[in-house]
């Protein structure tokens, strides 16, 4: 009998080790091999929503240091901001062993009564080329529906490209309402302190009645380059205004007529529509430069295909 008891305690005790082991720390027994943390000690659910959170964002660009000066950001992190305006797919290129990059140069903000404003200066150093390559297809047919009746469609946005160095210039300026700051314009010049601006936009024109094989055939094809894009808060589709300092068939041909050209090119280029969330993120950067925030995070491009 005492041999019969002392199995049963034994085996009592055993249950009882088993239990506490998979027992949480609020005394509710978990399943086996189940566990509300991860290795590092982590909450799974937390860090799977910072995934997702993090997934839905874009790059950082950094502006500001504790110590008042200017870090370096990669110039494809900078220029993010054009494949959030597309409203078709774009696919980004590096070219290989790229080492642009650049910063601010310098900061400059005012408020006289209602209004604001905020100018900085940047610098974009380095070798290689960034492209930014528009959607052949999608590009026309979403320049169809904003025309009535045209057969030829005029100037076509092919690519963006930003080639070897240059400075720049933004500026914001706003309101001010109740306390409360509203960016309505910004400007992002890329030919500040007299240099050449390096930004390079293709253009071409297509007859929309000459579609072959499912596909449009662009022709007239030529080079601008860019000196300021300009966008502006609207009630209605958010528009990019665009100046350039020359116009011609490639990039190699832009002399002093195609400057010429590209002057007087400048009163006939319409505002562009762009998304709505490359606007609202344009206007936002600027707020972000007036409150001198240390970094700022774009958004995730929706239209961003790949990036090579």
């Amino acid at each position: 009998m005492n041999k019969f008891l002392l199995i049963l305690v034994v085996i009592c005790i055993l249950l009882g080790c088993n239990s506490r082991k998979t027992s949480g720390d609020d005394g509710r027994v978990q399943r086996p091999g189940v566990s509300k943390f991860n290795e590092t000690g982590s909450d799974d659910t937390a860090v799977q929503a910072q995934k997702k959170t993090d997934e839905a964002k874009g790059p950082t660009v950094y502006l500001f240091d504790k110590n008042g000066e200017y870090p370096d950001n990669k110039l494809s992190d900078f220029m993010y901001f054009v494949p959030l305006i597309s409203p078709v797919p774009v696919t980004a290129v590096t070219s290989q062993n790229n080492t642009q990059g650049g910063h601010l140069l310098s900061y400059e903000k005012g408020q006289t009564g209602d209004s604001f404003y905020v100018t900085c200066d940047f610098r974009m150093e380095g070798k290689g080329f960034y492209t930014d390559e528009f959607d052949g297809d999608a590009m026309i047919e979403w320049n169809i529906k904003s025309v009535n009746n045209k057969k030829v469609l005029k100037n076509i946005l092919d690519y963006i490209k930003f080639e070897g160095e240059g400075y720049g210039r933004i500026e914001a300026t706003g309101t001010i309402s109740e306390s409360k700051m509203t960016v309505e314009n910004v400007e992002v010049h890329f030919d500040a302190r007299g240099a050449e601006s390096p930004v390079m936009v293709g253009l071409y024109d297509v007859d929309v009645t000459k579609k072959k094989d499912g596909h449009y055939f662009g022709y007239n094809k030529k080079v601008a380059r860019i000196t300021t894009l300009t966008f502006e808060r609207s009630v209605t589709a958010p528009k990019m205004g665009i100046k350039i300092s020359a116009v011609g068939k490639d990039e190699e041909s832009l002399g002093t007529w195609e400057h010429i050209v590209g002057f007087f090119g400048n009163l006939f280029i319409n505002p562009i529509e762009i998304d709505k969330l490359g606007n609202d993120t344009m206007l936002e950067f600027g707020l972000s430069l007036y409150k001198k925030d240390a970094t700022f995070t774009f958004p995730k491009a929706k239209n961003l295909k790949t990036q090579n």
